[in-house]
């Protein structure tokens, strides 16, 4: 379990590598014209479709984007070779440089499309083929078969698109041209307007040396994202390095100014003490205008008030002030009230609710007010 474990995190990490190295190569082409990029890649071949009818034969020039150049139409009888070798002069290109392929009705071309695991891309061709074999009824030497592999919304699946064509309809096709088979590289279904990709079925092995070298291009991209990384790390390091040094530096410089603002603001907090202390001294139990002054004191100026009431508890000696209004903290209420001098208790009578208008929260608070013998207490 342990090793089938190991195996899938590999293949995983092998996928991630493979995607990492595809998109690394996709962004160091875009840097050059698109004819270099196309040549670098391998995709700068100009393709030549043969398309067969009653009235004779159409010669379609593609792109590599298979986007059509030009187009001709050309009778069937006799050789095709000249007519095929002086189409592709006509338009700037050599016959050694382009692909020839086959038009076929798309009738004549079987369609798949499967769903895979990321963990089995690099055994695609396998699974393709037994695939083909096991639900079809299809034999490999009575068809020529391709496919492509393209990425799919959920990034755990390669969806697959596997085309297929009998043999005989390649030959019949020929046998209308008079062209060998060793002269066809491809075909293709006369659909292929109407879809993405187009469905291609290619009649020769795959280069490996493209491979090879697409895979060699691939890691050495790969390993210099790896080293531009590391560089641009080291970089932003130095950087935020020499940010730290300069702001130490200048948190040496104020730190004397900050000292001397602490003890100003020392000195303030006493003498707003002192005043309290006065305006105490004035009743012994404090009026409704010192309620209101400290409530307006201790709120923070982020907070608002709506309503301020002064409810007398019927039975009891206490007064209580009950308060509403609109708060950005409003549950911090309760500590900020609770430290004054007069109050104590104090407590939210309802749930705090965001008001979308005010954009706050609104909030319900009562809190009881210190009698004459707390007020003793808290001047000791």
């Amino acid at each position: 379990m342990q090793l089938a474990l190991g195996r899938i995190r590999s293949v995983r990490l092998a996928v991630i590598v493979r995607r990492l190295g595809e998109w690394w190569l996709t962004e160091f082409l875009n840097l050059f014209p698109e004819r270099i990029a196309e040549w670098l890649s391998g995709r700068g071949r100009a393709m030549l479709l043969l398309a067969a009818s009653q009235e004779g034969a159409t010669l379609d020039l593609l792109n590599s984007t298979h986007t059509r150049i030009a187009s001709e139409r050309v009778s069937l009888s006799g050789d095709m070779l000249p007519h095929i070798d002086r189409f592709l002069r006509s338009h700037g290109v050599e016959p050694e440089d382009a692909d020839i392929g086959l038009q076929l009705p798309a009738d004549s071309v079987f369609s798949r499309r499967l769903l895979l695991p990321a963990e089995a891309a690099d055994a695609i061709d396998a699974i393709v083929a037994q695939d083909l074999a096991k639900k079809t009824p299809f034999k490999p030497e009575d068809v020529y078969t391709d496919y492509v592999t393209l990425d799919h919304a959920d990034r755990n699946k390669v969806e697959v698109r596997q085309w297929v064509v009998r043999r005989r309809y390649v030959d019949q096709t020929l046998e209308r041209f008079k062209i060998d088979i060793e002269r066809v590289s491809f075909v293709m279904s006369d659909s292929w307007d109407m879809e993405r990709p187009p469905p291609l079925i290619s009649l020769r092995p795959k280069e490996g040396s493209r491979s090879a070298w697409f895979q060699k291009t691939t890691i050495a991209l790969c390993c210099s994202a790896i080293v531009l990384a590391v560089l641009g790390g080291g970089l932003r390091y130095w950087k935020q390095q020499a940010e730290i040094d300069q702001l130490a530096a200048q948190i040496a410089a104020t730190s004397t100014k900050a000292q001397q603002v602490r003890t100003l603001v020392d000195q303030l907090q006493e003498k707003k003490n002192a005043l309290l202390h006065l305006r105490l001294q004035r009743s012994e139990v404090p009026g409704l205008i010192d309620l209101w002054d400290e409530v307006t004191r201790v709120l923070p100026s982020h907070s608002w008030l709506t309503e301020f009431r002064l409810v007398e508890t019927a039975g009891k000696r206490e007064e209580q002030v009950a308060i509403s209004g609109f708060s950005s903290a409003a549950p911090s209420l309760v500590g900020i009230i609770d430290s004054s001098q007069l109050f104590f208790d104090a407590a939210l009578t309802s749930p705090t609710a965001f008001d979308s208008t005010e954009g706050r929260e609104r909030f319900a608070l009562q809190v009881k007010v210190k009698m004459p013998d707390m007020l003793k207490e808290a001047r000791r």
